[in-house]
């Protein structure tokens, strides 16, 4: 974990948009300063233009992780109490159990695979689901009435977290509040410095100002990282990514 936070840090301060933000913010200090330009009004207004889309972005990202984690939580407690009813009946073969039991992992592997890539069709991946009803019905001797209801049931619960999955992993946040972000973020360190200079003016030297520049920087820098990488919880891209082997059923079997 050590490590992933070292690496996170050096492509924090390697990332684009930080080199990009970093860059204008030292060319914006030396233009002010050189030619002493000032901007005569409170940085507080413009400092909640750019912070309320950025944060707002943040948060929404948050809540789609959590729901994520919410769903996720469904869908492993879910498939793990149909993996356990079928092991509960006394008429199946060993080997249909082990053809259950082989067609569950491999369900849980297709929607894990899809959520970190992105790289299969949905629809594929929701249409796999129906391996369980087709082996119900032609083995349907072999499991009594009663147990499959409690498998309908439990799938049930499959079916409605893995559409929510999906959906969160093909709809992003709103796309007019991280594009309003990106804009105030640009162009809040092109500013930046006539308002320190304004501020601070000759009561404190020069490199004060570069100094609360360069850090200002870099924190939006992160802010935007951050909020890049929580965009998509399951591509295992951040730190705050999902960590799909604690919601295994074989983990937890």
């Amino acid at each position: 974990m050590q490590n992933k936070n070292i690496k996170w840090i050096k492509r924090l301060l390697l990332s684009p948009a930080t080199l990009v933000i970093l860059a204008v913010s030292i060319v914006s200090c030396y233009i002010s300063i050189r030619f002493q330009l000032t901007i005569h009004h409170n940085m507080m207004l413009f400092g909640l233009i750019v912070s309320f889309p950025l944060v707002f972005a943040l948060q929404s990202a948050f809540k789609r992780r959590d729901r994520a984690l919410e769903y996720l939580s469904i869908f492993s407690s879910s498939l793990l109490s149909v993996s356990e009813a079928f092991k509960q009946t006394n008429k199946m073969s060993k080997h249909n159990r082990q053809t259950i039991q082989t067609i569950i992992e491999s369900l849980q592997s297709e929607l894990f695979n899809y959520l970190q890539t992105g790289n299969d069709d949905p629809t594929k991946v929701l249409s796999s689901f129906s391996q369980v009803s087709s082996f119900i019905i032609l083995d349907r001797d072999e499991i009594d009435d009663r147990l499959k209801f409690r498998i309908g049931r439990y799938m049930k619960d499959v079916y409605d977290s893995t559409h929510y999955l999906i959906a969160i992993k093909t709809h992003g946040t709103m796309v007019g509040t991280r594009v309003l972000s990106y804009i105030f973020v640009s162009i809040f360190p092109m500013i930046q410095a006539q308002f320190l200079l304004n501020t601070f003016g000759p009561r404190f030297p020069e490199w004060i100002i570069y100094v609360v520049s360069l850090i200002t920087s870099i924190t939006l820098g992160a802010l935007i990282l951050i909020q890049q990488q929580l965009e998509d919880p399951f591509d295992q891209d951040g730190l705050d990514d999902i960590q799909f082997e604690k919601f295994s059923i074989l983990r937890n079997s």
